[in-house]
C-alpha cells in the first residue's frame, strides 16, 4: 500500500492573496491527517512566499504523522529545517524566474551543493530525499549523494498531450521506481498529481508514497477537506490492492 502526503502550500497561497491570517496551513494539515492523510508536505522558499518560517515550527508542533519539508540548500532554509527537526526534507531546485519551470534537481552542475547540504541533514538524524526527473543519470545521481528517498517529477506524464505518450511515461516512472529501490532509496512521486491521473500510479504498486496538492486543496474548497482526503485516500490506499 502506497501512502499519501497532503502538500498545503495551496492555503498558504489563498492566506497570502488577502493578506490576512487565515486560512491557515496549520488547521489545514490537522485535517487532513484526520481524514487520514499518511503524512503533511510543504515547501519553504527562499522568497518565503506562500509558507512562512513560523508555519514551519507550527506544523511541527500540529503534525503528528510524517512532516516533509521541501528546500532549495540555501543556507538559512538549512538552518530553519535543522531547528524544526521534521521527519523529511526533500532538497528541490532553487526558484527561477520562470514560474511554469517545474523539473528536478540538476546534478550535473550541483552535486557536491547537494551532497554537501545532504550530509549536514542527515547528521542530525533527519532523513533526505531529492527531486529528480525520472530518467536512469538522476536516480544514479541521487544514489551517489546518498539520499534516503528520491521524489520523483511526474510532470510529463500528467502533461502528455497524447495516450501513447502517457503510456510512456508511466512505464518510465515505473521503470525508475524501481531502479531508485533497488539502489536502496525510498520512491515518492509528485507534481500537479489529481484524483484522475494519480489512479494509474496506484496501480502500478511501486511507488512508497504519492505527494498531491493542488488538486486536494481545489477539492476541499467545493467539498470541505475532510471529503477530499478521503476520496483520494481511497484512491491511494486500495487502489493497487484490488486492481
Amino acid at each position: 500500500m502506497s501512502l499519501l502526503s497532503i502538500k498545503i502550500d495551496r492555503v498558504a497561497a489563498i492566506r497570502q492573496i488577502g493578506k490576512f491570517k487565515e486560512p491557515d496551513p496549520g488547521h489545514a494539515a490537522v485535517l487532513a491527517e484526520v481524514a487520514g492523510a499518511d503524512g503533511v508536505t510543504c515547501r519553504l522558499r527562499e522568497d518565503r512566499l506562500y509558507i512562512r518560517d513560523r508555519d514551519i515550527y507550527i506544523l511541527k508542533e500540529v503534525v503528528k504523522s510524517k512532516l516533509t519539508v521541501q528546500i532549495a540548500p540555501g543556507e538559512d532554509l538549512i538552518d530553519r529545517v535543522l531547528e524544526v527537526k521534521p521527519y523529511m526534507v526533500t532538497l528541490v531546485p532553487f526558484i527561477t524566474e520562470d514560474p511554469e519551470e517545474n523539473k528536478g534537481v540538476d546534478l550535473s552542475t550541483g552535486i557536491n551543493l547537494y551532497t554537501d547540504a545532504a550530509e549536514i541533514i542527515k547528521a542530525k538524524g533527519i532523513n533526505v530525499a531529492l527531486q529528480v526527473e525520472p530518467d536512469t543519470e538522476a536516480i544514479k545521481g541521487a544514489s551517489k549523494v546518498k539520499v534516503d528517498a528520491v521524489e520523483l517529477n511526474a510532470s510529463d506524464y500528467i502533461y502528455a498531450e497524447t495516450i501513447e505518450v502517457a503510456e510512456a511515461e508511466l512505464e518510465r516512472l515505473e521503470q525508475m521506481a524501481e531502479l531508485a529501490s533497488k539502489l536502496g532509496m525510498g520512491v515518492t512521486c509528485g507534481g500537479e498529481l489529481n484524483y484522475h491521473n494519480i489512479r494509474p500510479l496506484a496501480e502500478a504498486g511501486v511507488f512508497d508514497e504519492f505527494t498531491v496538492g493542488h488538486a486536494v486543496i481545489s477539492r476541499a474548497l467545493m467539498v470541505g477537506m475532510d471529503r477530499a482526503v478521503k476520496e483520494l485516500v481511497d484512491i491511494v490506499h486500495y487502489t493497487a490492492v484490488t486492481a
